[in-house]
């Protein structure tokens, strides 16, 4: 059987056909799986975008807090530029009360010794009742403390709140301090008041100058008293609420 040219040449163009639209097929194929990947690839870039954004914007709310905040505290700062002095005059004026800083001002000194003489109205003294003791210290004090002084010392030793005097033999101890006479009592405050509460008849001074003990007062326009020098601790005593 002979075989027409036309049919061979029919039956190669349909090969050939066959063979361009199955690679056109299989190309279309391949393309449309990597436009899939690149969608794919591109959705995850957006949500990664997206996120970004969103974080950036998280951020940025953040910093606008902050900044206003740093605003407010500048404007309270502008407004109350004067509350740190006021602080710090409040500070320093508990110091003050406190008695941990130094003092002057006008006042008073009273000098106490001891009955050199150890004889009183013709009558010989023992030797306890020739000295002076903490209780004649105390009682001075009280009464300059009565009379308006504002701070005092004996023997540049600060008196405060928590101050002991008591007797340690033929010594006075106070604030942990051992003392012999004389006893220098300084006191601040209205000297010419401070002085007539010393000189009243009867008073405390009168009643010491009875028993022979060698007292002298004199006024200063003024007088330094140093701070505390000792330790205040609180354990038990704690500001009480309002």
């Amino acid at each position: 059987m002979k075989i027409n040219k036309v049919q061979v040449f029919v039956g190669l163009a349909i090969l050939l056909l066959s063979f361009l639209v199955t690679l056109q097929f299989k190309s279309v194929r391949v393309n449309n799986a990597q436009n899939l990947q690149k969608n794919v690839r591109m959705d995850e870039l957006l949500g990664d975008l997206k996120r970004q954004q969103e974080l950036n914007e998280d951020l940025k709310k953040q910093i606008d807090a902050y900044q206003n905040d740093i605003a407010k505290f500048r404007e309270e700062a502008v407004q109350h530029s004067g509350y740190s002095e006021i602080l710090l005059e409040q500070l320093n004026r508990a110091e003050l009360i406190a008695g941990l800083v130094d003092v002057k001002g006008p006042g008073i000194t009273i000098t106490l010794n001891d009955n050199q003489n150890r004889s009183a109205g013709g009558n010989a003294l023992n030797a306890s009742e020739s000295l002076i003791h903490d209780e004649d210290i105390r009682r001075v004090i009280n009464e300059l403390c009565a009379a308006g002084a504002e701070a005092i010392a004996v023997n540049d030793s600060r008196i405060i709140s928590t101050s002991a005097i008591r007797c340690v033999g033929p010594s006075i101890l106070i604030n942990d301090e051992k003392m012999t006479p004389p006893y220098v009592i300084y006191a601040i405050g209205k000297a010419d008041q401070l002085e007539a509460a010393m000189n009243l008849n009867g008073g405390v001074i009168d009643n010491l100058k009875v028993w022979g003990f060698t007292i002298a007062i004199e006024k200063h326009n003024e007088i330094l008293i140093p701070k505390y020098k000792g330790i205040v601790n609180f354990s038990s005593a704690t500001a009480a609420a309002e």
